[in-house]
């Protein structure tokens, strides 16, 4: 089976002794994190910049080495002639830091915000976006510079 590729970052930053991640509000009332598909010729890394930067304005981020997080993901879509179709996809996050940066979210998205680890594992409605931030978490408080 064929599988689309849809690349992103799990995006932080720290308030004081605090991380918070950030979320976009989806149309169908879920949240999840900067992801979107990849153009042909474009290395991973560079998709989840730039749709990064595509979804939220944010083009100066710090990718935490070490760090990434895969898994496969299917929906149906719309109806096309009366049949629905079936969407296969492989989703690829990268770990990223940013400091105070204005986020301008595209007109794809609802709303977004800046979440503690609980409020966002409670805003992320899919069980795959829910082991990717347990990951993302765990991955940041093993890390001497995240030591709280």
């Amino acid at each position: 089976m064929d599988r689309e590729n849809t690349i992103g970052f799990v995006t932080f930053k720290m308030e004081g002794q605090q991380i918070k991640y950030l979320m976009l509000h989806h149309e169908g009332h879920y949240w999840n994190f900067p992801k979107g598909r990849q153009i042909a010729g474009e290395d991973n890394l560079t998709t989840a910049k730039r749709e990064l930067a595509e979804e939220t304005g944010i083009t100066d981020i710090k990718i935490i080495d070490g760090f990434c997080h895969e898994y496969d993901y299917d929906f149906d879509t719309s109806i096309h002639d009366g049949v629905k179709e079936k969407v296969c996809k492989h989703a690829i996050f990268f770990l990223g830091q940013i400091n105070d940066q204005q986020i301008r979210i595209s007109d794809e998205r609802i709303d977004f915000g800046w979440f503690d680890f609980q409020t966002a594992l409670t805003r992320a409605f899919f069980q795959e976006g829910q082991d990717l931030l347990k990951k993302a978490n765990e991955f940041l408080l093993k890390q001497q510079d995240f030591v709280l």
